[in-house]
């Protein structure tokens, strides 16, 4: 999802502590089991594949060679104002004694529901043939585990990454030539996240806020206004956080974590990226000058519709996750309550029945 999908690539602002030597996979149940549905006792189809594949500059994993654990496991960082490392357990794993190349992602259980690895797997190896992510190299639908190729030498983007005009036409780039491609396996909206959110919150009793109702309200009257308005989906990253794009050497932009990955309205994942690199919704008209080349004030209109809906969207997430989920130690309900304050004050400043018939 986690804006919300599985946040993998925070594992390359991870350090480990002075004195901290590689850590054993018998320390995280969940990446061991998913360390071994891809790598099975029997080396399985993946493996012999692995001595002709090019997965590292110095080293090939020849008759003989295992893999083992070089790096610590990702730690989710605080969830306010972002949610990345979230949705997933992540560790590096490299051939013998040489640098990591592989990157193993286990997706938590408690966001089981919200993703379908089938859907994100198959998203990111088109995206992979287009050269807009790295691959995937092996996979298991079943356990929500897969192996990457890791990004050695690459930097996880930051927001103030994002504000640099080249940076942020290099990332649209890499996110339109996605819109090109061959069309993923599932077709999606972000109205369709908030009715799921909706009635699994009902499910479990909830208190939630006393202004649900009107946002709820709201949110869907926006979603009658687009959908009379017309929407052609595309294959999309859908994803805006910046920790999922990767600048590499020379600037190259790679894209990571398509757990969020379907078919969208192109407006959509341009709103949720303009919504986390801009403070002031004017200057979204930047992102769309580089999307459109023209702007026109409907795809502003709707692009602004779509930030509020994504916002409201990731606040019954927060709120979920806070009463559902066992890790204690994240701090959904924070999260949840700074997406609802930007949702509200984002509907003080829109006159959304003015929009009807310019998005």
């Amino acid at each position: 999802m986690n804006s919300a999908g599985s946040r993998y690539m925070a594992v390359l602002e991870r350090r480990p502590a002075p004195g901290v030597g590689p850590i054993g996979i018998d320390r995280f149940a969940a990446a061991e089991l998913g360390l071994r549905a891809v790598f099975p006792e029997d080396r399985g189809p993946f493996l012999p594949a692995l001595s002709i594949a090019p997965l590292d500059r110095h080293v090939s994993l020849g008759p003989g060679r295992t893999l083992r654990i070089t790096a610590q496991a990702a730690a989710p960082s605080v969830l306010v104002p972002s949610h990345r490392g979230v949705d997933s357990s992540r560790l590096l794993l490299s051939l013998a004694e040489q640098r990591p190349s592989l990157i193993l992602k286990v997706v938590q259980p408690d966001q089981r529901r919200f993703i379908d690895p089938e859907v994100s797997f198959d998203a990111q190896r088109k995206a992979a043939a287009l050269g807009c992510a790295p691959d995937i190299l092996a996979f298991d639908v079943r356990r929500a585990v897969s192996v990457s190729a890791f990004l050695d030498g690459w930097a996880t983007a930051r927001v103030s990454d994002l504000k640099k005009p080249e940076v942020l036409q290099s990332v649209i780039a890499a996110k339109r030539k996605i819109h090109g491609g061959p069309r993923f396996k599932s077709t999606w909206s972000v109205f369709d996240r908030i009715r799921t959110l909706q009635a699994a919150c009902g499910s479990c009793a909830i208190e939630m806020p006393q202004d649900l109702p009107f946002l709820l309200d709201t949110v869907f009257s926006i979603e009658r206004m687009i959908a009379a308005a017309g929407v052609d989906e595309v294959p999309a990253h859908a994803d805006g956080l910046a920790s999922n794009v990767m600048i590499g050497p020379n600037g190259h932009i790679q894209l990571v974590d398509f757990d969020e990955a379907r078919n969208v309205d192109p407006y959509y994942e341009l709103a949720i990226l303009a919504n986390e690199v801009f403070e002031d919704e004017k200057d979204h008209l930047l992102a769309l000058e580089m999307f459109e080349g023209r702007p026109r004030q409907a795809s502003f209109h709707r692009m602004r519709l779509y930030a509020i809906a994504d916002d409201l969207a990731w606040a019954l997430w927060g709120l979920l996750m806070d009463a559902v989920s066992p890790r204690k130690d994240l701090e959904f309900y924070r999260y949840a309550f700074w997406r609802l304050m930007r949702c509200r004050i984002a509907l003080q400043d829109v006159e959304i029945d003015l929009y009807a018939g310019f998005i």
